[in-house]
């Protein structure tokens, strides 16, 4: 039988030392997570598509903003 827990924090911050990633919340309440060295090149990839998809969504919405400010000068003008 497996147990399956579930811990909610709001992130803070983290720190990873040589074998283990522990993250922090705003309480100082603290999750420390056994990790080898594959595992922390997994999940710098998987960091890594997320934020440039987050960066990819935030320019395309800062150019979408742009050309409405470039259209709304020219009916202006």
């Amino acid at each position: 039988m497996k147990v399956k827990q579930v811990v909610e924090m709001k992130f803070d911050h983290a720190y990873t030392g040589w074998k283990a990633l522990t993250f922090h919340d705003s309480d100082q309440n603290e999750v420390c997570i056994t990790m080898t060295d594959d595992q922390y090149i997994s999940l710098a990839n998987t960091l890594n598509e997320k934020a440039n998809r987050i960066r990819k969504e935030r320019a395309d919405e800062a150019a979408e903003q742009q050309r409405a400010l470039e259209a709304k000068e020219n009916e202006d003008g």
